[in-house]
């Protein structure tokens, strides 16, 4: 369904992001390959929002084995897109099984929490390394006009800016030359 809303939310007008669901596993070069299935199929263009990694399972790796797996993946779209991705995890999630690693937010990797029903969510990691959260998903079961379903409700901290794919729009002066990549 993916390209179908892709599509519809587009002619909206809505701002889209695509996230990837991990299912790590220990096999050689799995985090690579679903960052590429990813990057295969999911738009990440200039004003979307920034690529996301949700990772909520462990795939039967060790804390510095997932923290491995999610270097891998974070790594490689940022190698082919150039911006960083979004983690997102619950605060429990990234303590236990990523062994509360600063390493992503020491790198401004920005921290997506999932903590529902709370009037702050606790961050991980230092307080993701004293920035704090740049979005936080506070409840699974919220409503939305034209949605007969409990939706996913979430906050942005600060603009949107902060969490989308940055565009540069340049006009050359007459007689004047724009260069580079």
């Amino acid at each position: 369904m993916y390209a179908a809303n892709l599509a519809g939310a587009t002619d909206a007008g809505l701002i889209v992001g695509a996230y990837h669901r991990a299912t790590p596993s220990a096999d050689p070069g799995d985090a690579r390959a679903e960052a590429d299935h990813f990057l295969s199929v999911a738009r990440n263009d200039a004003g979307d929002l920034l690529p996301a990694l949700d990772i909520e399972e462990t795939g039967g790796l060790t804390p510095p084995e997932l923290v491995d797996w999610v270097r891998t993946w974070v790594q490689r779209v940022r190698n082919r897109l150039g911006v960083r991705s979004l983690l997102y995890a619950s605060p429990y999630f990234w303590r236990t099984n990523m062994g509360d690693s600063t390493w992503f937010a020491d790198r401004d990797y920005p921290l997506w929490i999932a903590h529902w029903n709370v009037a702050a969510p606790d961050v991980p990691a230092e307080n993701w390394g004293g920035r704090g959260w740049a979005v936080w998903q506070w409840t699974a079961t919220g409503h939305v006009n034209g949605i007969d379903t409990d939706v996913d409700r979430d906050r942005v901290q600060g603009d949107l800016d902060g969490v989308r794919i940055a565009s540069l729009t340049v006009t050359p002066s007459v007689g004047g030359s724009v260069t580079g990549p």
